[in-house]
């Protein structure tokens, strides 16, 4: 699953530019804010495990409406985002795609699918696929909210945010059918603006992307990191996309055939 209403493209959308160049890159980095010591004490566990984070989160993800209207009928997905604490720092549980499935092959991405007719809710959807691939239980997961729908061609995508408490990746129970492994990337590297950057694509969009972790993060995954890192620590997390307008050059032929 990688789309959204900025819109989102997949992996057959060519990149007009793949992560930006150096100098790009030197300018964008000085324009953000550097990860203090402060910033740094307020993504610790303690100082966002409270129901008044919890509360302000969803309000903030509840507010950001991504999903384009359209006549046509379109299937349902959801995905759960793991927030979890791993060697005593809070971060998202990831997992990458197993080369034996048929969409998105070896690709990062959040435990989810496609709704199934026995889910009451896309909240089933998350918790039931999470089950599934990762082997953490339903009950054991402590369900934040969800954020609105994103829109991926003729598919819509429900995020539900949710804490599933102390993980160790590498011992989680995978289901080696669909996820190749399990990875933890923690917020203070979601908040550092080093390792922050952009994907641009050819349809004049910008995606987010994340380094300095096992995977690099992109797609649609990416979108859904930045909307959960948004609403939850937006006096830290402070990840800019920016859009570059492509330099356009003129053939000889055409510059000719204009000046005759």
């Amino acid at each position: 699953m990688e789309q959204a209403t900025l819109l989102l493209g997949g992996a057959e959308d060519s990149l007009k530019f793949c992560e930006v160049g150096s100098t790009v890159d030197q300018l964008w980095v000085k324009s953000q804010r550097l990860l203090s010591h402060e910033g740094s004490m307020q993504l610790a566990p303690e100082a966002i495990l409270n129901d008044q984070i919890k509360t302000e989160c969803v309000k903030r993800l509840k507010s950001v409406h991504m999903t384009k209207k359209t006549k046509d009928k379109v299937s349902e997905a959801a995905v759960l985002v793991p927030l979890c604490t791993y060697n005593g720092k809070l971060g998202l549980l990831y997992t990458l795609r197993s080369n034996k499935v048929r969409a998105n092959r070896g690709q990062v991405s959040f435990p989810g699918g496609m709704k199934d007719e026995k889910d009451k809710t896309l909240e089933d959807t998350a918790l039931r696929e999470t089950w599934e691939e990762l082997n953490i239980a339903r009950d054991t997961v402590e369900v934040w909210g969800s954020g609105n729908l994103i829109y991926r061609k003729n598919v819509t995508v429900m995020p539900v945010l949710g804490f599933v408490g102390k993980v160790d990746p590498k011992s989680l129970k995978v289901n080696a059918q669909e996820v190749q492994e399990a990875f933890f990337h923690p917020l203070e590297k979601l908040c550092d603006p080093a390792l922050c950057r952009y994907t641009q694509f050819r349809d004049n969009y910008t995606l987010p992307t994340y380094l300095g972790g096992e995977h690099k993060i992109w797609g649609l995954t990416a979108v859904i990191t930045h909307l959960v890192m948004s609403a939850l620590v937006p006096d830290t997390y402070k990840h800019k996309l920016v859009y570059l307008k492509p330099i356009e050059t003129k053939s000889p032929i055409t510059s000719k055939a204009q000046a005759s």
